[in-house]
């Protein structure tokens, strides 16, 4: 039983890498990097969101963020504006490039999320979904310990 848990975990490291090499592929003539995608992808459902939220949704530093929307602006898929209230705080708007970006991509998805689950049926699809909802959340209790453990040891 333990060979096939790690054969399991091994395949789903193998999923995602497989997809996330087809979604770099697909998009790379677009100009925008596959975590590029994702930032745009979020800013256009958030557009309020702020450089330390997007960095806590991607999962990656503020530094991380800053050095992306700063190449998405010099190549014309974002602008910032100055709130009127607080000309310190910039606001991040996506441009028409950067919108037709995030329907190029909205489609690209479509198209992938087709390729990788064909000739599933609808339980199959329903059965995948509770399984890795399940492994989601037994990995962030498992995470959870982990950060409580290293508390208790500081």
């Amino acid at each position: 039983m333990e060979e096939q848990k790690h054969k399991i975990i091994h395949l789903l490291g193998v999923a995602d890498r497989t997809l996330k090499r087809s979604i770099s592929k697909k998009v790379e003539n677009t100009g925008v990097f596959r975590s590029q995608h994702r930032l745009l992808m979020i800013l256009g459902k958030h557009p309020d969101c702020s450089q330390t939220e997007l960095a806590e949704r991607l999962e990656i530093s503020s530094a991380a963020v800053a050095v992306s929307l700063k190449k998405l602006e010099k190549s014309g898929f974002i602008s910032r504006q100055c709130q009127e209230n607080d000309n310190r705080v910039n606001q991040v708007v996506i441009t028409e490039k950067g919108w037709e970006i995030i329907d190029q991509s909205v489609q690209y998805f479509k198209e992938m999320d087709k390729a990788f689950l064909k000739d599933f049926s609808l339980e199959e699809l329903r059965q995948l979904e509770a399984f890795l909802e399940r492994m989601i959340k037994n990995g962030e209790d498992y995470y959870k310990a982990l950060l409580k453990q290293e508390e208790i040891s500081n």
